[in-house]
């Protein structure tokens, strides 16, 4: 008997502290268990029906009757001075139950139930079955951003924005509440569960989705594991789903070596069966943001980053570029990689002793160094790199020699790496930075990529003057508020340029990711000119339909979007190095001969910085001699014949240079 008690009172419990609908049955449950009880005593009683003995003239009881009185005695006393006299006491003990089912149980769980339901709203308890929606999964200082960017956006619509979190919900409420106007509030959806729970992941209808973004929660140690581990789970959803299309999956990667892993390596071939798989990396984003896009926010507050070859580097030119950044951070590790894509240009063709340089500055330069050519091993397996050490009053260089090949196999790369141990604000390394603002043979920027934000501002403000007096870009990284150094480079047309004018911020925590597509398409268009190239063996003069190029562009695999991505955030550079800014883009054949060689320049550095490596020459006999063993070498091994030299190209794959450079103008024309 008291495991029965045990086990019904459990039951109850659960039932009462669950959903209304619960509450409610049980309530309804034991009404029409009292009433039938009731209804089952009444009969030890005659109720008169006047009706029907006005009606029939049969004095007697009918069921009927008997019911409704009960009910109307149960719901309503007041009928209880209708009731003859000999059934008031047992009418009075109906009454009193009704009042206390009725009135006092029924209005008190009605009224719990609502008051649950907003407790449960307010506390992102509550699950909506919704459609054509966006959705976050998880939230940090960028979702808010994130979000007005997808309310500004008019390809969006007026879609809800559903984010799950494990964070408070009025927390995160609030927290978008300065960001939104009152009506696009409207659209936020706030759900509180974790995203390691497929239980939980299938409240998020993903499979009837517009765009997921797997963002995950701030400061997390295991934050990629989670957000891999999540999206296994949301690809199982999708994969019992019978007419799912594929929706794209925005994932954020805090680590660069997670990040470069997927770049390299088609880890996601499976699951892009299911979804379109778009991994993005903060840092990453960040060195695009300042070096392609070279835009910040819109607006009054809009930051317009200056090129690193802010003089165009023509055929002729001898002069270079020159990225200083001081601080071997993740974020400076980035943007010199970044920028790495990026800084070729064609009077390397012309002279080889013309090349960018890019020089790190760090106290620990020494250790971050072996850090750094241990990730990219491949490149320095070609090219020489200096390594100066001025941590103490003396100067110490040091060549380091390719770790492979030499001759002319080695050093034909036209980026090159510096490493400078020593804290940036001591004299020598002052000086040094003087030395190099007056070098008329190089365009000087240099970016502060310290981990301490009041440690980077300090070091920005504080460069030597002639720094400030020659208007040399410096960039600062911030990662709370841009607002003191945005009033300090404020350049409006009725003021004059003053000391900071050239010091611009950038980093900030709260603005990473770009919904704008726009290299993405210049991507799906060089995919595309590649695919007609292979077809029909020329370029060709107009781009099909977006579903077309990203049909084709949901085939290839990661790595190869990512070389079509890198060659189109190379476009710019290639441009103002032949005089090109805007407008209409039209090449002729000598500039398509001169930039097909920059792209293979590019082309190489892309290749050893992604994973791939140069083959020794046993390798190139056995690349050549079978189609087959060329396939897995390039394929598997990531090993590519053609990272050599341009003059040592094979007629077949400079041809493929110069259809990409031709078909520029399609790209540039295209996307405007």
């Amino acid at each position: 008997m008291n495991l029965l008690t045990r086990l019904f009172a459990l039951h109850f419990d659960r039932s009462f502290s669950g959903k209304g609908w619960r509450q409610l049955a049980w309530l309804f449950g034991v009404i029409v268990t009292v009433f039938l009880l009731i209804y089952l005593v009444s009969f030890a009683f005659i109720f008169p029906e006047p009706s029907l003995e006005e009606w029939t003239g049969i004095d007697k009881d009918v069921l009927m009757g008997r019911l409704l009185q009960l009910i109307c005695l149960f719901i309503d006393p007041g009928n209880i001075v209708e009731v003859p006299p000999y059934l008031r006491w047992f009418s009075l003990l109906v009454v009193v139950l009704g009042l206390i089912l009725f009135c006092g149980l029924l209005i008190s769980v009605i009224s719990n139930m609502l008051e649950r339901r907003v407790e449960r709203y307010r506390e992102g308890d509550i699950v909506y079955p919704l459609q054509n929606h966006i959705v976050i999964i998880g939230f940090d200082n960028m979702v808010p951003t994130l979000i007005q960017q997808i309310c500004d956006d008019t390809h969006y619509g007026n879609c809800h924005i559903l984010i799950q979190s494990t964070q408070p919900a009025q927390e995160i409420r609030s927290k978008i509440h300065t960001e939104l106007d009152a009506k696009n509030e409207k659209r936020i959806v706030v759900l509180r569960a974790r995203r390691d729970s497929i239980e939980e992941l299938e409240k998020l209808y993903t499979t009837k989705a517009r765009e997921v973004f797997l963002i995950g929660e701030r400061d997390e140690h295991d934050h990629d594991s989670l957000n891999i581990d999540c999206l296994k789970k949301i690809v199982d959803i999708h994969k019992r789903c019978n007419k799912c299309s594929l929706i794209p999956f925005t994932v954020l990667f805090e680590y660069q070596t997670t990040f470069a892993a997927f770049q390299l390596t088609d880890l996601s071939a499976e699951w892009r069966k299911y979804i379109e798989f778009h991994p993005f990396n903060f840092y990453e984003g960040w060195a695009q943001k300042i070096l392609v896009s070279r835009r910040y926010g819109k607006g009054e507050n809009c930051i317009e980053y200056p090129p690193l070859d802010r003089e165009a580097i023509t055929y002729e030119s001898e002069k270079h570029v020159h990225l200083v950044i001081i601080g071997m951070s993740r974020m400076g590790v980035a943007i010199g990689v970044e920028a790495a894509h990026l800084l070729h240009f064609p009077n390397f063709c012309r002279d080889k002793n013309i090349k960018s340089v890019i020089t790190f500055i760090d106290e620990n330069a020494d250790r971050e160094m072996n850090f750094f050519c241990g990730r990219y091993r491949h490149y320095f397996e070609i090219s020489s790199t200096h390594y100066y050490d001025m941590s103490k009053d003396e100067r110490h260089e040091r060549f380091v020699l390719p770790t492979r090949f030499k001759g002319k196999d080695a050093d034909f790369l036209d980026v090159e790496f510096e490493f400078i141990k020593g804290r940036a604000e001591t004299p020598a390394i002052q000086n040094l930075i003087k030395e190099w603002v007056h070098d008329s043979g190089q365009v000087l920027t240099i970016a502060v990529c310290l981990n301490y934000p009041p440690q980077s501002m300090a070091m920005g403000l504080y460069l030597p003057d002639d720094v400030y007096d020659e208007n040399i870009p410096v960039f600062v990284r911030q990662e709370t508020s841009s607002a003191l150094l945005n009033m300090l480079n404020s350049r409006k047309k009725d003021e004059a340029i003053h000391k900071y004018s050239h010091v611009f911020p950038f980093g900030m925590l709260d603005n990473c990711y770009d919904l704008d597509k726009k290299s993405r398409r210049e991507g799906q268009i060089i995919n595309y000119i590649y695919d007609f190239k292979n077809k029909y063996g020329n370029v060709p003069q107009s781009c099909p339909p977006d579903n077309e190029l990203k049909d084709s562009w949901n085939k290839l695999s990661v790595s190869l979007q990512w070389s079509n991505l890198y060659s189109a955030y190379s476009i710019g550079p290639k441009l103002r190095s032949i005089g090109i800014t805007d407008g209409y883009v039209k090449l002729d054949n000598d500039q398509i001969t001169l930039l097909a060689e920059v792209e293979h320049n590019r082309w190489n550095m892309e290749k050893l910085l992604l994973g791939f490596r140069k083959p020794t020459a046993e390798e190139e006999e056995l690349i050549y001699g079978s189609k087959e063993m060329g396939d897995i070498f390039k394929k598997k091994r990531f090993v590519h014949p053609d990272i050599r030299p341009y003059d040592e190209l094979k007629e077949s794959s400079k041809a493929y240079d110069r259809c990409i450079t031709a078909g520029i103008p399609l790209v540039v024309n295209n996307n405007t």
